[in-house]
């Protein structure tokens, strides 16, 4: 009996020293812990806008010599670039909008005016009536495309609250817009009203009777 437990002790103590041995390999197989990053001095704020700053000015000073560059070694084709910059800015600052088109009317009308009934372009006459009665209504509409703008007629007047002229589907499309578009603004004019003015005062119902 004496014996069977000192069998079983050190069956005991053999386990536990396998489970320690295995746990102190275990141990030493792993790796060695990684080192402190050291901090990155990034300087003060001043420093960081003044590195910022002369970055960016050494970027755009390279853009400026290698642009000059090319100029002079190709001028046709920078002339052409400088050219197309210069209409398309031009095109921008004589946009018109939706006042000078007003301005436009009421000139064009007052011109009218002056003339007698007899000798009145028919077609001016119902061009200018078309549009004081869309201003009374409030259908007429300005959109700017940057380069141009366009004059449209809507469907009702923008402070309407029925049902048609809030519903998104029941708003004018694209496909039919063209129909909509009554003059064009471009170069600081609008060239359909103006070409309804031309002749004005030239009514060609009276050269037919003579």
């Amino acid at each position: 009996m004496f014996q069977l437990s000192r069998r079983v002790l050190a069956r005991q103590q053999g386990r536990k020293v396998r489970f320690s041995s295995t746990t102190a390999e275990t141990t030493s197989s792993s790796p060695p812990a990684a080192p402190p990053v050291p901090a990155v001095d990034k300087g003060t704020r001043l420093e960081q806008w003044k590195r910022f700053w002369t970055v960016l000015y050494s970027d755009y000073r390279d853009v400026a010599v290698d642009t000059i560059t090319s100029m002079k070694t190709k001028p046709k084709k920078a002339a052409a670039y400088l050219t197309g910059i210069g209409c398309v800015l031009y095109a921008a600052e004589t946009n018109p909008d939706a006042r000078t088109y007003y301005e436009a009317m009421v000139r064009a009308a007052d011109d009218a005016i002056l003339v007698s009934e007899a000798n009145l372009n028919p077609a001016t006459d119902n061009r200018l009536c078309l549009i004081r009665q869309s201003y009374n209504e409030g259908t007429v509409r300005c959109l700017s495309l940057g380069l141009f703008s366009l004059i449209w007629l809507a469907n009702y007047h923008q402070d309407c609250g029925i049902y048609p002229s809030q519903c998104k589907y029941l708003k004018p499309g694209i496909i039919g817009f063209h129909k909509r578009i009554i003059d064009v603004g471009f170069l600081g004019q609008w060239w359909n009203i103006n070409w309804y003015m031309k002749d004005f005062d030239i009514n060609p119902n009276e050269f037919s009777r003579h």
